[in-house]
């Protein structure tokens, strides 16, 4: 009795394994299932993607001009996890760190939780969608946060002469903006004496706009007006579902001033068909008691929100500038969620193009320091850090 027993599990472990194989074999996607993701996400692009211009000149990338190539590679991808690959590496090469394939599954559960709130897309909670980001294997990849501790640092690096402030976000860490503004702001009132002030945002890739203004008027005595214009391709579908569900107020790209035709790229009139103007005002302290010079250390990690930052620092001349070139992308609005149906994936495309209030592209241009610096990493002492030397140097302090 017990050998029959055990005949009968073995043959259900036995059958249970082949069926898991053929489960296994059967899921996977079929060539026409993938190429009719890619060429879903290739439409989205061709029609919405705002730097198809932009990356050609900048890279020598005509994306469009590679659909042949791109599909024989999808076709022939053995796996599902050769497709992921496949399609994370061809969408790279739009070469805009707004656009990518989410490939795994907590980058995915970050996005699921930040649109939990609106109603901007309705594919976050289906079923296809989330089987795929629960397959998908982990990758291990170990990041230079695990070296060094990313965190608000205020403190002199010359006591009562040079100040330091290290924005690792522009998000407070612990939560808490108003938290961050007050201990910044007390910060600040203790260099009334102080000959300079050193900002440092190496390594930020952004956040909110909202957390750099708010340290910025306490630096400031007079209200700063910031302008500039986002531009879209709102005749994609994508991109003007997205601007609807946003109510965002468009105008017609004709309408642009003319400086801005004349100084943006070729493309804004062809391929454009909208603008959104984005000025606004950053109040300052009449309060302030800093004197000083004030210098910005960047490079090539920083990226939209601390991007716009930087911006601004270099067209007001609020801050000297020091470092390396940035990572751009700055001033744009969020990147827009495309979901490819056949395999669940998710793919964040950038939704707009920003000019500043010339007309410069920053994704195209960047942001160039005032002075440049041939190894600028952040250092965990300041005596080592050739970025804080420069400003030592320029305040003849070294």
């Amino acid at each position: 009795m017990k050998k029959k027993i055990l005949l009968l599990i073995m043959i259900f472990i036995l059958i249970m394994g082949l069926g898991n194989c053929i489960y296994s074999k059967n899921s996977q996607l079929s060539k026409s299932e993938k190429i009719e993701d890619f060429e879903y996400l290739y439409n989205n692009i061709e029609k919405g993607y705002p730097y198809l211009n932009v990356n050609k000149r900048r890279y020598n990338v005509d994306w469009l001009e590679n659909k042949e190539k791109y599909l024989k590679r999808i076709e022939d991808t053995p796996d599902d996890e050769k497709f992921i690959e496949e399609m994370s590496s061809i969408v790279g090469d739009l070469h805009n760190r707004h656009t990518e394939l989410i490939d795994n599954k907590s980058r995915f559960e970050l996005f699921e939780t930040a649109y939990s709130n609106n109603n901007w897309y309705d594919f976050l909670n289906d079923e296809k969608v989330i089987n795929r980001y629960n397959s998908i294997k982990p990758k291990i990849k170990i990041s230079k946060e695990h070296f060094f501790k990313k965190e608000l640092t205020l403190k002199d690096i010359i006591k009562d002469k040079v100040g330091y402030i290290y924005l690792p976000s522009m998000s407070s860490s612990g939560g808490s903006f108003n938290e961050d503004f007050n201990k910044i702001g007390d910060y600040i009132n203790t260099l009334e004496n102080h000959k300079a002030l050193i900002i440092d945002i190496r390594d930020n890739a952004g956040g909110s706009d909202s957390y750099w203004q708010g340290i910025l008027s306490k630096l400031i005595k007079d209200d700063t007006k910031v302008s500039g214009y986002r531009i879209y391709r709102n005749n994609c579908k994508t991109i003007k579902k997205y601007t609807q569900k946003r109510n965002i107020k468009l105008q017609p790209i004709k309408n642009l001033p003319e400086h801005i035709k004349k100084n943006g790229p070729k493309e804004i009139l062809k391929q454009f068909t909208d603008f959104e103007n984005t000025s606004y005002t950053i109040k300052g302290n009449p309060n302030l008691k800093f004197k000083g010079n004030i210098y910005l250390l960047v490079d090539e990690q920083v990226f939209s929100s601390s991007e716009l930052f930087s911006m601004l620092c270099k067209e007001t001349k609020f801050a000297t500038v020091i470092g390396e070139s940035t990572g751009g992308d700055g001033g744009v609005i969020d990147p827009v969620l495309i979901n490819l149906k056949n395999s669940g994936l998710i793919i964040r495309m950038a939704s707009c193009m920003y000019l500043n209030k010339d007309g410069v592209c920053d994704e195209e241009l960047k942001v160039i320091p005032d002075y440049k610096i041939e190894d600028c990493e952040k250092t965990s002492n300041f005596k080592n850090d050739n970025c804080i030397k420069k400003v030592l140097e320029i305040e003849k302090l070294n």
